[in-house]
């Protein structure tokens, strides 16, 4: 009987499902500064990457009173950001939900005749990519050149580098740099050769600071066709 305990326990145990949730960094999705005036509303879009974003509009100068709108997929969200006129300096935020994957629009719209609004404008959330573009690279490189690609200092102090071959016979090397102050540092441990036989090279940079990463085509005459990304690994 205790065997068949055991076993009936070993089989519920394996049929819990386990699934894995990506790390995710908070980062600047889209930011924009300038002065707006009455003739010409400033406006900033962005993609949500995580459930929820926070929009922050800062009011740096200017006296004119300005209505903030913000849009969700195109619809108008309740409750919009005002600032009254006045000379003042103030910050206000919005906190948005269930955005993933949502376009989110935010237009600052300057309601005065004869005043401005300057402005210093952000929409934040969660990402687990950390490349300083937001996104993975992709292109060709032909024989004897370089594509860097550079990242934000991740939050877990672990960086999960992808270097994919979709293309191309080339062999190719790998090197990564750690930002240190002003300078930047090559790290050893993290160079690699791309042979012509991999698909593939995936590999775990251990530090909370920023990174370059180098793909180096080293033929002659063969090309090499990537992807590139970082993430924040665990």
């Amino acid at each position: 009987m205790k065997k068949v305990s055991i076993l009936i326990a070993l089989i519920a145990f394996c049929a819990i499902p386990f699934t894995t949730s990506a790390q995710t960094c908070s980062t600047v999705l889209k930011s924009k500064n300038g002065t707006v005036y009455s003739a010409n509303p400033a406006t900033i879009i962005t993609t949500a990457t995580s459930n929820q974003a926070v929009v922050k509009i800062s009011k740096t100068g200017g006296r004119a009173e300005t209505q903030v709108n913000i849009y969700v997929n195109n619809v108008m969200q309740p409750n919009p950001i005002e600032f009254d006129n006045g000379n003042y300096t103030r910050t206000k935020t919005r906190t948005l939900n269930n955005v993933s994957g949502k376009q989110i629009k935010v237009q600052i719209v300057n309601q005065s005749v004869a005043n401005t609004f300057k402005y210093s404008a952000k929409i934040e959330g969660k990402s687990s990519n950390i490349t300083t573009s937001g996104d993975k690279s992709t292109g060709r490189l032909m024989g004897q050149t370089n594509k860097t690609i550079y990242t934000k200092a991740s939050c877990t102090g672990k960086a999960r580098i992808i270097v994919r071959r979709t293309n191309g016979k080339a062999r190719g090397n790998i090197r990564v740099w750690q930002k240190n102050g002003s300078s930047w540092s090559l790290m050893n441990n993290h160079t690699y050769t791309f042979e012509k036989n991999q698909d593939k090279k995936i590999f775990v940079v251990n530090s909370n600071k920023k990174l370059k990463v180098e793909l180096r085509n080293v033929s002659v005459g063969n090309t090499l066709s990537y992807v590139m990304n970082a993430l924040a690994a665990n």
